[in-house]
């Protein structure tokens, strides 16, 4: 069983304070709410074997901060994927799920709405899904490698918005 962690980039500032939306950053808010998360992994026995995130700063600087806060005792690699940023959408994500490596048994992305509810929705069946800035969701999909992760394949083990871990 291979488990996927989906976590959309915490809060970050309004697009009119930036001249492109790649480079916004998170809030202050932001930045309390992923180190939360991260924490919340810890106390849970849930640190990811690999962390992959979108270009966007916003989604990069969530991604660093998740084993800040959590004071993780293992470095976990990270790997930026520009097409979690500007890609096709539900493919992409799928296309950088099965290029996770492959010792690897659960792996964290984090990126951009709509695309991750939709993700979830492909993954786990027919539900809609809305994640809010900082919400992270664990999945579990009865693989052996992250190649064969498929559409419809996964199980919603919880949905977590940063209001809960305030």
């Amino acid at each position: 069983m291979q488990t996927l962690y989906l976590v959309r980039h915490a809060q970050a500032h309004s697009g009119t304070s930036y001249d492109r939306d790649h480079a916004r950053e998170l809030t202050a808010d932001g930045e309390r709410d992923a180190r939360r998360l991260g924490r919340f992994l810890s106390a849970t026995d849930q640190i990811p074997d690999r962390l992959v995130a979108s270009t966007a700063v916003r989604a990069r600087d969530t991604a660093s901060l998740l084993p800040d806060g959590g004071q993780w005792a293992v470095d976990v690699p990270l790997r930026t994927e520009r097409s979690l940023y500007d890609g096709e959408g539900e493919e992409d994500v799928l296309r950088a799920v099965h290029a996770v490596d492959a010792e690897a048994e659960s792996a964290l992305l984090v990126g951009h709405q709509p695309t991750w509810g939709d993700v979830v929705r492909r993954l786990a069946g027919d539900a809609r899904v809305r994640l809010p800035t900082g919400a992270g969701v664990r999945i579990d999909v009865s693989v052996d490698t992250w190649t064969e992760v498929a559409w419809g394949a996964g199980v919603v083990e919880w949905v977590l918005p940063p209001r809960l871990l305030r």
